[in-house]
């Protein structure tokens, strides 16, 4: 058993405030924990590695809670202090420290550290990924399907390869390029025996881009009831089915949500959609965060639940939580998508509460502030 406040003790704490999106309660847990370490004698460390190693994690999580809350200067110094610490995990810390420098506005100079990290290891294919995932989120389409690509074929396992063949997949699907999407896709589950885990990406990809008729042709592949019964209702409303739509949307409603291993935001949507008690619903998404199902989605479905019942404090730091998920991802980003607030627009009414959220959106905070 741990002691109450030893090292391990510290970063449990620290973890634990980091997972549920404390981001100022996680920093200062693990500032503790780096100073405690810090003034331990150098021979106390040569004899015990595993409390150099938890002083180079307190340390490393400190620069990227710094990088996410953008505070960029603060988090290169200690990447720095960490490559002269940990020298035998030099590229992790250059490949973090050009990651902040594309987010602090030094594009070229990011780039080009992750261009020489990829040169310095050519048949790593997540160096390969990186330099792709950053180009596509500055926009450099060319540069980001060649290393996409170049990423692919150097992977070697079949955890890699799934990995970034379905890069590639997100990518071609978000330039609308769904020949090419389908073809990695298959590529992406060639070496699974029993085919694809998940078939949800295709039908949302074909909705996305209006192909109807295919959409329900990989829905009815769909196994989670949950799922297929909702997206049954969302492709009814596409097609104005509006009283169609409901009938699928109460038949998901209805069901036991916890009985299914997944797939609970689908039920949550539809159960908002048909006017389930927002109460009901929040308690169902509380308990699936409390197994660890934390994701943007449900996140702002409980956002959503919680502005029904005018829990405005509740929402706002939901929110709050959904946008430290999106600093967290790449590209990093600061506000959430249109589309999440077309969603929240279309199932809250009072039009007071929901401009008090309106700043969390893209676009949203020159809107308000033009309002004001």
């Amino acid at each position: 058993m741990w002691v109450s406040d030893s090292y391990e003790d510290i970063e449990l704490q620290a973890r634990t405030l980091l997972a549920s999106g404390d981001y100022a309660g996680a920093l200062e847990q693990y500032q503790r924990l780096s100073q405690r370490l810090a003034g331990l004698k150098p021979a106390v460390m040569e004899r015990r590695p595993a409390l150099r190693s938890l002083h180079v994690l307190s340390l490393a999580q400190q620069a990227r809670i710094h990088h996410w809350q953008g505070d960029f200067e603060q988090a290169l110094q200690i990447y720095q202090q960490l490559n002269d610490m940990a020298p035998d995990r030099g590229s992790t810390w250059r490949g973090m420290t050009a990651l902040v420098r594309i987010d602090m506005g030094q594009t070229e100079e990011g780039l080009d550290a992750l261009r020489a990290e990829a040169v310095a290891s050519p048949g790593d294919p997540i160096a390969w990924l990186r330099i792709g995932v950053e180009c596509e989120g500055l926009g450099l389409l060319e540069e980001a399907e060649a290393n996409l690509r170049r990423a692919a074929a150097n992977a070697s396992t079949p955890e890699s390869q799934l990995d970034t063949y379905l890069a590639l997949f997100d990518f071609y699907r978000a330039q609308g390029r769904v020949v090419d999407a389908l073809a990695v896709w298959d590529q992406a589950w060639a070496d699974s025996e029993e085919g694809p885990a998940y078939v949800f990406p295709l039908y949302q990809m074909m909705w996305e881009h209006g192909h109807l008729d295919q959409a329900r042709r990989y829905l009815r592949q769909e196994e989670n009831p949950l799922r297929k019964g909702f997206y049954q209702g969302w492709l009814a409303a596409s097609e104005d089915q509006a009283d169609e739509a409901a009938r699928h949307w109460q038949r998901v409603a209805e069901m036991n949500p916890m009985d299914f291993d997944d797939g609970q935001e689908a039920w949550a949507e539809a159960a908002l959609r048909v006017d389930i008690p927002a109460q009901e619903v929040l308690s169902v998404i509380q308990t699936v965060l409390k197994v660890g199902g934390v994701s943007s989605r449900v996140l702002l479905l409980k956002a959503i639940a919680e502005a029904r019942l005018g829990h405005i404090d509740d929402a706002v730091k939901t929110l709050e939580s959904v946008r430290n998920v999106r600093l967290m991802a790449r590209p990093r980003r600061e506000e959430l998508p249109e589309s999440s607030w077309v969603l929240l627009d279309e199932l809250v009414s009072d039009e007071e509460l929901k401009s008090q959220l309106h700043p969390f959106f893209e676009g949203c905070a020159a809107d308000t502030d033009v309002a004001a």
